[in-house]
């Protein structure tokens, strides 16, 4: 092909770019634009016509010590832009820069080239040209992309991996995942109800901070309609039993006051997680226990689904008598403890102006004291068939 033809983008610094120009040919090319990040180069590419051919030439400086190649392959515009192929060009010694670049662990597949050989190389077809469209349809989609795609209505956090989302994992089918180093934020669509698009992750670590935390990232990127939290919670020891759901109408911590050499006055923080989806849930709670009861194919036990107030707390609970001393004093009706919610029910009165419904869908897998982890298994996966029968049945 032609120089002519192509738009040369080199990524450079100002300063060197300009010294080196002439030495590129610059009127043997179509056009040659400097880039010194993926913004940058995003800009130029959008102001390109479709068909124009496009090659990327990047300086690679011949000390270490200064920039070039190292921040081109950090730079994520072979990220964006797969199909974009380069050339590395500099007037040091190709052989020397590549032995430095390995002694500090980064290897390329290929030379380093001087300038003029750019344009022998291109009419030489010694490289893959693409034209602005190609490069395009070729381009990973960023989360924006997916977000307007895929019209993530559902969100689920759980605040374990293993037993709790994992009894949540066989009710979607995956269909990719959000790069992230911190989180594993995954995208896909209930298996049952294909339409229904939902993203989900489970918790680096329990508790209400970073409950609150990836609920506002997930709030913030896909702006669902529905924020749900399955897994377990403690129950409380009178009114509950192991495998019980129970859906919080209202969330609240207790451990917030003011302690003095006398006493601790407490200071209740309240979130409302009552809703119109709270009353359809209940409408069909008979319907609901039924089905749970029908998936289950290794107990006999009936569970039953419970709509009260749940408590907040940052500690584990082993300890006879807590419930009626620490919590009910508070509310009477509560009949739930866990560690996440109200950071939950938190995140979706300040973000995405309260436009994203909590749901706190947990099960019993304890009552506060002589604690199993056999439980927490069973717990978890009656959690999920709540979940699954409101799914399934378009209650939400």
């Amino acid at each position: 092909m032609n120089a002519s033809e192509v738009v040369l983008l080199v990524y450079d610094e100002k300063e060197h770019y300009d010294k080196n120009l002439q030495f590129l040919g610059t009127s043997q090319f179509k056009d040659i634009q400097l880039v010194e990040n993926l913004q940058q180069l995003n800009e130029v590419i959008s102001k390109l016509d479709d068909n124009t051919y496009v090659f990327l030439a990047v300086h690679a400086f011949f000390t270490l010590e200064q920039k070039g190649i190292r921040t081109f392959l950090t730079s994520g515009i072979k990220d964006r832009y797969p199909l974009l192929d380069e050339i590395y060009i500099s007037e040091g010694n190709g052989v020397v820069i590549k032995k430095e670049l390995l002694d500090h662990e980064i290897s390329l597949n290929k030379d380093i080239c001087r300038y003029h050989q750019v344009k022998t190389s291109i009419e030489k077809d010694q490289v893959k040209l693409y034209t602005k469209k190609e490069i395009l349809e070729n381009k990973p989609k960023l989360i924006n992309d997916i977000k307007e795609e895929l019209h993530i209505k559902y969100v689920i956090i759980t605040a374990l991996e293993e037993d709790e989302m994992a009894q949540v994992l066989p009710l979607i089918k995956n269909e990719g995942r959000i790069e992230n180093t911190v989180h594993n934020i995954e995208y896909g669509s209930f298996i049952d109800k294909p339409e229904k698009k939902v993203a989900y992750v489970s918790q680096l670590s329990t508790g209400m901070v970073d409950a609150s935390i990836l609920a506002t990232e997930m709030i913030l990127r896909f702006k669902p309609k529905f924020l749900i939290m399955t897994g377990v919670m403690g129950g409380k020891p009178e009114d509950t039993n192991i495998g019980d759901v129970i859906v919080s109408t209202k969330v609240f911590t207790i451990d917030k006051g003011k302690l003095t050499a006398s006493e601790f006055k407490r200071e209740l923080e309240t979130s409302n997680t009552d809703s119109a989806t709270i009353s359809v849930f209940k409408r069909n709670k008979t319907q609901i226990e039924r089905f749970i009861q029908d998936e289950n194919k290794t107990r006999k036990d009936k569970t039953s689904v419970h709509f009260e107030p749940v408590a907040c707390v940052r500690q584990v609970i082993d300890k006879e008598g807590y419930f009626a001393e620490e919590i009910s004093v508070n509310d009477r009706k509560t009949i739930g403890l866990e560690m996440e919610s109200y950071g939950i029910a938190r995140a979706c009165e300040l973000v995405n102006d309260k436009k994203t419904i909590p749901l706190i869908i947990k099960s019993v897998m304890d009552n506060t004291m002589e604690k199993t982890d056999d439980a927490k298994k069973y717990a978890a996966w009656t959690s999920a068939m709540f979940l699954k029968y409101v799914i399934l049945n378009d209650l939400i």
